[in-house]
């Protein structure tokens, strides 16, 4: 039965993953933001995210000890919260009217980022395990936090939104999302192509690589829909 689970999930990860990076791709590159195109291919996009989250968590539930399942599950995270909280931007046009579960759901990714952060540093310093996986623990932990706190600065009110702060939200969270898909994509199937003495920093430039280009490219995007709407 666990079997048949965990090969069932795996089929649903790779076509989830398969469908996510190529929506994902037209959602930002093709059709009028708002129209046919853009909504049809996001919400292949937003729902083959979810498949992989959920999958996610279930090869982690039959593999908790192993460090590649604890890893990827922190990829889950990463990519499915602003993947959900962008899509729930698109709820608050009219005003930023956060629910109380948009706030617990805040919460609770800075506290999984707090815990990535220890739990990176315990299999560092604590159990002297030796492996690019682990560093990115804290990549990935900060990154949690940042966006914990980029949202319940708003959702809090210690920061009053900007205008058509819903588009810039839900634009920078998709572009957010889709780099964290991409950047498991170069976690689980490049390194298969490359050679088994492939150096340890080659991986972490390999695996982080997508993060920075699209940070880039999400704050280019942004700036210039900035000066269209003429927000300063």
């Amino acid at each position: 039965m666990e079997n048949l689970l965990y090969k069932s999930g795996i089929a649903l990860h790779v076509i989830a993953g398969f469908l996510s990076l190529v929506s994902g791709m037209v959602a930002m590159s093709y059709g009028k933001k708002g129209g046919k195109v853009h909504n049809v291919s996001g919400i292949i996009f937003y729902w083959s995210m979810v498949v992989i989250f959920v999958t996610t968590l279930l090869f982690f539930i039959l593999n908790p000890t192993l460090l590649k399942y604890q890893f990827f599950l922190t990829i889950g995270i990463v990519s499915f919260y602003p993947t959900w909280s962008g899509k729930r931007m698109l709820k608050m046009k009219k005003g930023l009217v956060p629910t109380w579960y948009d706030i617990t759901a805040a919460f609770l990714v800075g506290i999984s980022g707090l815990i990535m952060l220890v739990y990176g540093n315990v299999l560092l310093f604590k159990l002297s395990i030796d492996s690019p996986l682990v560093y990115l623990f804290f990549v990935f932990g900060i990154v949690s936090i940042l966006n914990s706190f980029g949202d319940l600065r708003f959702y809090l009110k210690f920061k009053e939104e900007l205008k058509m702060h819903w588009f810039f939200a839900h634009g920078g969270k998709m572009i957010g999302a889709y780099s964290a898909a991409l950047t498991a994509f170069c976690v689980n199937i490049v390194p298969r192509f490359l050679p088994e003495n492939f150096p340890a920093l080659g991986n972490m430039i390999l695996w982080t690589g997508p993060s920075v280009i699209f940070a880039i490219v999400s704050v280019k995007v942004l700036r210039k829909y900035r000066v269209k709407f003429k927000i300063i």
